[in-house]
């Protein structure tokens, strides 16, 4: 997740594209698509009662993590290959080929094109479950939150969106710079801001529980409490239960995911 800068706090258009982008904040309720199209029409994920993830929306996050994994903070457009190009990987393998991504294989001899080819399917298949487990799970975060009755209206979302902007792009131009090189929108940052408010939310309702049971309960009725309350809080293993993968899209945040690895980043 560190791949993303804020993108482990941060969301996505409902199109999950980058075209004709209104930029209106809380326009979207979640990350995902809610219009209940099939897994046919280009679904490959669905939480059960609350949204699908497309093809599209996976291609457009896809890009913009394998750039900012290429160059955390963009000083210009990526080099073509950064994000691998199946079947045949050809620019990718020129892109490894090239300087700029020698720097980031091993030294040593000379890989050979399906050797190349072979560091260039791995990569994609780190970004792709990367990209996909990151937009499951602002998904659950908004899904969670909304559990608890958390709304963000357009006016705090605006105004976390402008705070932390005015923190990570200080210079003029600086952000139209960073929207432009990582293929991002307005709308992307202002619900990527959302899903940070949905966030700060649910941590600022835990502790407010937690101090209020421990002010009003005895140490051996807050400890009963605070059990009751975990026992009673969806976990990880609940919002796999209803998370749907088409083949080919499956991480250990599916329910066909049948390996070792837990649920979450």
């Amino acid at each position: 997740m560190a791949a993303f800068i804020g993108l482990t706090a941060c969301g996505t258009t409902n199109s999950g594209t980058n075209n004709n982008s209104s930029g209106s904040g809380g326009s979207s309720t979640s990350v995902s698509s809610n219009n209940g199209s099939s897994p046919g029409s280009g679904v490959v994920v669905r939480i059960a009662g609350f949204g699908s993830i497309s093809k599209a929306m996976l291609a457009h996050w896809l890009y913009v993590q394998a750039v900012v994994a290429y160059q955390e903070v963009p000083t210009g457009p990526a080099p073509a290959g950064v994000l691998p190009d199946p079947p045949r990987y050809t620019a990718c393998v020129a892109f490894l080929r090239s300087a700029a991504g020698r720097k980031l294989v091993e030294t040593g001899t000379p890989a050979t094109a399906t050797q190349l080819k072979g560091r260039c399917e791995a990569k994609l298949r780190v970004l792709t479950e990367l990209t996909m487990k990151t937009l499951i799970g602002w998904d659950w975060t908004i899904a969670e939150g909304e559990r608890l009755g958390i709304d963000p209206s357009s006016a705090e979302v605006r105004r976390r969106f402008k705070e932390v902007n005015s923190r990570l792009y200080p210079q003029p131009g600086e952000f139209a710079r960073y929207l432009k090189t990582t293929g991002q929108t307005l709308a992307d940052m202002l619900l990527r801001a959302k899903v940070q408010l949905f966030e700060v939310k649910e941590v600022e309702i835990a502790r407010a529980l937690e101090k209020h049971l421990a002010a009003t309960l005895t140490p051996k009725q807050y400890t009963a409490a605070i059990a009751r309350l975990v026992g009673n809080l969806p976990s990880g293993k609940a919002w796999v239960e209803k998370t749907t993968c088409q083949p080919g899209y499956v991480t250990a945040d599916c329910s066909e995911y049948h390996g070792t690895q837990s649920p979450g980043l």
